[in-house]
């Protein structure tokens, strides 16, 4: 008896729910359909992906060496020394004479057998006494000092200004200029310049020489 009540209670469960689900428009409302999507959308990915960790990427920085710039050695050179034109100078053939700029001294360079240069002046309180024209034995201060060519300068008291031109006027040899006279023989030449600070310098070609002003003095 039991199992033909719990089929009646199962076939009346059936049946009502085929009913349900047979339902026209004027039925009872029923639960919607789940929709499903068939065609899903493509996934999007915002963020940038995970590297693998397994994978390297390496990064090489090229950066141009730097630019040497070596300056070239700048070239030595020496200042030509001016030269006096010798032509201004000359005086009788082969005697050119000259004073320094201060007017302190006169001098001149012969050219002769053999060549000689030298000055009058006011040559320091210091330069040694020399031979007087007077008396035996007696020395007076210098009043000329001379270089003949090879021979070492010295300085002498002369009766006979021989370095003063006497057919005219000397001319100043300027500061610096060298006046350069040939000599008779292959190193008989001379020259002589005026330095401001040192006075006046002559000089042969084998080292021989003076210079001199009115505080200081060299006779080599």
């Amino acid at each position: 008896m039991n199992r033909v009540r719990a089929f009646v209670v199962l076939a009346s469960a059936l049946f009502a729910l085929a009913t349900a689900g047979c339902g026209g428009d004027n039925d009872a409302a029923t639960a919607p359909l789940a929709t499903v999507d068939t065609n899903p959308p493509s996934v999007v990915r915002t963020s940038a992906p995970t590297p693998n960790p397994m994978t390297t990427t390496s990064t090489t920085t090229t950066s141009a060496p730097p630019s040497t710039t070596s300056a070239s050695p700048s070239s030595t050179t020496t200042a030509a020394v001016p030269t006096a034109d010798s032509a201004r100078y000359e005086g009788d053939a082969g005697f050119y004479y000259f004073t320094t700029p201060s007017g302190k001294f006169e001098c001149a360079i012969f050219v002769t057998e053999s060549s000689v240069a030298g000055c009058h002046g006011d040559f320091p309180s210091t330069a040694p006494k020399v031979e007087g024209s007077g008396a035996p034995n007696s020395t007076v201060a210098p009043n000329t000092i001379e270089l003949t060519a090879g021979s070492k300068a010295r300085f002498l008291n002369s009766g006979d200004p021989r370095f003063h031109r006497f057919d005219g006027s000397a001319l100043a040899l300027p500061y610096g200029e060298v006046l350069t006279i040939p000599g008779s023989g292959s190193s008989n030449g001379l020259m002589c310049h005026v330095e401001e600070k040192t006075g006046v310098t002559c000089a042969d070609q084998v080292g021989h020489g003076f210079t001199v002003s009115d505080g200081a003095f060299e006779a080599r």
